[in-house]
């Protein structure tokens, strides 16, 4: 088995989500096991969810809620998977006409 710094997967979720999101005030920070996914708003970050590693190849997502809480999404799989799903599910969250 390859291993992968979370510094890589950090830069990967980061570039797939701006892609998908059309925009670069993305940011993915790791931390520890999980990747935070944050909005660069003019002088903050807003983290917003996260992605996390559950085994090598298993992932799960978590949103932030406003009182600073992560509520996890019911669902595990790959790290394109939850890629996928957090753009689908959080996109509204991770544009700056919301803040």
């Amino acid at each position: 088995m390859t291993y992968r710094p979370n510094q890589s997967i950090a830069v990967e979720i980061q570039s797939q989500l701006r892609k998908a999101m059309e925009h670069d005030h993305i940011k993915v920070q790791p931390h520890g096991k999980h990747f935070l996914i944050q909005l660069e708003l003019e002088d903050s970050l807003e983290t917003v969810a996260r992605i996390s590693s559950i085994t090598a190849k298993t992932y799960g997502a978590a949103f932030r809620t406003h009182a600073g809480r992560w509520e996890p999404v019911p669902d595990e799989g790959t790290l394109e998977d939850m890629i996928t799903l957090v753009h689908t599910l959080f996109a509204p969250y991770l544009t700056l006409e919301n803040y």
